[in-house]
């Protein structure tokens, strides 16, 4: 069996090489014959032509958190597309999202310039059964998210494609809803899959729709902000600050106004990290493929997730 890979970090390579020695492994540009190819592995995006002869392709994972480098229109209808979801990785993205929003409830930075200028100054966060948050995305990631925060005593919400159920949790879901979900809330949290429907959802209009002075975290995709209305609503102080781990161009251009702005906090595509949990669920992955077996985490290539 061959599996294609597009630029999997070496030590990946070996170990999955380890758990499934009877693979052929081939580096994009080196494809060889690509009739008899089996798996493909992709790390950011496939060029256009990239499954063209793929013949015996019997599956491709994708190694990203979602799936938007892969034009789903052209994609070949009858091979599974696979996104690797483990517990391990989403786990980082949930300690993220809530080390930033308890940074800035709990005065993390102002203590930090207060201790560089030796000043002794307490100052009193938010009572957290006063502050209201929602998530928008309410899937593996913002569900467990918006769990957490409700289980710490905040007034949680999620707004979704569709109404979910979960305890203590208002569920709002579908475009009509949106604006009710972002009304009133001190920290609007975006985990979305990046969709037709949720690209640039993040702009003038929901920003005017927010709290004034809400705060921003986006660890879902930079495509989801229209960076320039954001940064307008930040001049204006309608958000009173934005924490982004993700851009509509990657890496950040040294040009961009959010590198100094300073209700802007940036981090470089880091809210999950490691990638080895990945690689156990790769292998499994190969293993269903050869034995003919029904393939776990396949994407809705309708929905885009």
């Amino acid at each position: 069996m061959s599996i294609l890979t597009t630029s999997t970090p070496k030590c990946g390579l070996l170990e999955l090489k380890k758990r499934v020695p009877q693979l052929e492994f081939r580096l994009w540009p080196d494809v060889g014959n690509k009739g008899d190819i089996d798996i493909a592995l992709i790390d950011k995006g496939a060029s256009p032509g990239f499954f063209d002869a793929m013949t015996g392709l019997r599956a491709v994972v994708y190694l990203g958190a979602g799936v938007d480098g892969i034009d789903l229109q052209s994609f070949p209808k009858s091979v599974p597309l696979i996104r690797l979801a483990t517990r391990e990785q989403a786990s980082e993205v949930v300690q993220y999202i809530v080390l930033r929003v308890l940074c800035q409830q709990r005065h993390v930075a102002e203590y930090l310039s207060q201790q560089a200028r030796k000043i002794w100054k307490p100052i009193a966060p938010r009572k957290v059964s006063e502050t209201r948050i929602v998530v928008l995305g309410a899937g593996r990631i913002g569900g467990w998210a918006a769990k957490l925060f409700a289980d710490l005593g905040y007034d949680t919400a999620v707004w979704s494609r569709h109404q979910k159920t979960l305890p203590g949790i208002q569920s709002y879901f579908g475009r009509a809803q949106l604006a009710d979900a972002l009304t009133l809330r001190d920290y609007v949290i975006c985990s979305l899959p990046l969709t037709g429907d949720t690209r640039g959802i993040l702009n003038s209009s929901a920003f005017g729709k927010m709290k004034r002075g809400a705060y921003l975290v986006n660890v879902a995709r930079g495509a989801h902000v229209k960076e320039a209305d954001l940064i307008r609503a930040l001049d204006e102080d309608q958000l009173s600050g934005a924490c982004l781990d993700v851009f509509q161009r990657e890496p950040l251009e040294a040009s961009s106004p959010l590198w100094n702005h300073p209700k802007v906090t940036i981090t470089p595509h880091v809210a999950s990290f490691w990638v080895d949990s990945g690689i156990d669920q790769a292998a499994g992955l190969c293993g269903q493929v050869a034995r003919g077996e029904p393939l776990s985490n396949k994407i809705d290539l309708e929905l885009g997730y």
